[in-house]
C-alpha cells in the first residue's frame, strides 16, 4: 500500500472510531435504545389519550399511540421512571434528540409533538417539534437542552420522569404515532468534526487522482 494511501485509510479510520464513540455517548432516557420499556399500564393519560378512545401499545420500536384527532384532542400522558430504567448522564450532555413515528394519519396543517424531562433535581422543561407536516416514517428532532435541565444535568442529576403530549387538532381523523427514542449527548467537538471532513475530503481527492 502506497504511503499516501496508507495516511486516508489512517485518517479516515481515527475520524470513524471517534465518531462513532461521540455516538455511542448517548444515553437513552429509560435505558434501551427505543421506548419499548414503557409499560402503558404504569403511566397516567389525558384527553383523547385516556382508553378506550385510544388504544396504546408497547411495541419493540416505541410506544405506540392510537387516537382520535381533531377539534379538543389535545393529549398528555406521564410516565414517573421507575429506578431500574434511570440513566447515569454524561455532565458534558448538552442536547436531546427526539425520534418519533408517524405511522399514518393527515395532518394538513401540522402537528405539535412535546415531551417534557423531568429530572432528579427538580427541573422540568418542555421541548416541541412546533406545527409541523409529519413525514411519513421517522421524524428526528435534536434541540439544546434547556436552562433548568441543562444546570442539572451537568450537576450530576438524571432523568426520572417524561410526560408526552400531542396537538394533533389538525387531523382530521384518526391518527398513529409512535414515540420512539429520547436521548441525550454532548455536541460533538469540531475537532471530531474536522477529522471527518478532512477524512473524506482526502478520499475524494485520492480517488480522483486514480
Amino acid at each position: 500500500m502506497k504511503q499516501h494511501t496508507k495516511w486516508f485509510v489512517t485518517t479516515l479510520a481515527v475520524a470513524s472510531g471517534l465518531a462513532i464513540a461521540n455516538s455511542a455517548q448517548a444515553q437513552a432516557i429509560t435505558g434501551t435504545p427505543y421506548l419499548s420499556n414503557i409499560n402503558p399500564a404504569d403511566a397516567s393519560f389525558s384527553g383523547y389519550w385516556a382508553t378506550p378512545l385510544a388504544t396504546i401499545t408497547s411495541t419493540p420500536t416505541g410506544l405506540e399511540f392510537n387516537a382520535p384527532g381533531g377539534g379538543g384532542s389535545f393529549s398528555t400522558m406521564y410516565y414517573a421512571i421507575p429506578s431500574g430504567q434511570q440513566t447515569t448522564l454524561n455532565p458534558l450532555d448538552t442536547q436531546v434528540t427526539f425520534n418519533f413515528t408517524w405511522n399514518s394519519g393527515n395532518a394538513v396543517a401540522g402537528v405539535n409533538v412535546l415531551f417534557a424531562l423531568d429530572d432528579s433535581m427538580g427541573g422540568v422543561n418542555y421541548y416541541g417539534t412546533g406545527y409541523n407536516v409529519p413525514s411519513p416514517g421517522l421524524n428526528s428532532y435534536t434541540l439544546a437542552l434547556q436552562a433548568a435541565n441543562q444546570a442539572h444535568v451537568t450537576a450530576g442529576a438524571i432523568i426520572n420522569g417524561l410526560n408526552f403530549q400531542i396537538d394533533p387538532a389538525n387531523v382530521s381523523g384518526n391518527y398513529d404515532i409512535t414515540y420512539s427514542s429520547i436521548t441525550l449527548s454532548q455536541v460533538p467537538e469540531p475537532t471530531t468534526l474536522a477529522l471527518v471532513g478532512f477524512g473524506t475530503v482526502g478520499l475524494l481527492a485520492f480517488r480522483r487522482r486514480k
